[in-house]
């Protein structure tokens, strides 16, 4: 259950939250653009995603599942305990401690992680990680702080026509 008033009506209560702020509803609807061309392969996108949702708790989050990612479930769950799992590469691991650290630590991301990550990812792919982890960050937190993560199966593309259909009044 929402943790704030929202007006009445059908749609997700994250739409309807942002209708009470709609001078950020073309900031999150070009974030939510932006994330769905974002060249991160799709299975490290997910790993990451999935660990910020696990710190975050968002319930939303922690239900979705990116279908182009060929995560199984039995991946997923080892995802907080990825250091000691064999289930993924070394640039899983370094991507996933570098979200991590960038939600609860970011003081600890120490030089050589940027370095290890800039050298697989390049400089343009370093920074579309930091930019995914923290978007996945900021709107988990919004909808889990202010209960709009409650038990709705979130739909990417659902959500955007939402979000361009609030921009639009």
């Amino acid at each position: 259950m929402a943790r704030i008033d929202l007006p009445e009506g059908d749609g997700l209560d994250v739409a309807k939250a942002l209708m009470a702020a709609p001078h950020f509803v073309e900031v999150v609807l070009g974030y939510e653009k932006a994330l769905a061309a974002s060249p991160i392969d799709p299975r490290l996108h997910e790993l990451v995603r999935f660990r910020i949702a696990t710190i975050n708790q968002c319930a939303t989050c922690l239900e979705f599942r990116r279908p182009d990612s060929g995560l199984d479930e039995e991946t997923l769950a080892e995802v907080a305990g990825f250091a000691a799992s064999p289930r993924f590469t070394a640039l899983e691991k370094q991507a996933l401690r570098f979200t991590e650290l960038f939600c609860t630590d970011s003081t600890a991301i120490d030089d050589e992680l940027l370095a290890d990550l800039e050298r697989q990812l390049g400089t343009a792919g370093l920074t579309d990680l930091a930019l995914v982890v923290g978007k996945y960050l900021a709107m988990g937190r919004f909808m889990q702080v202010l209960g709009l993560d409650q038990a709705c199966s979130i739909d990417p593309a659902r959500l955007t026509a939402r979000l361009a259909g609030v921009a639009g009044s």
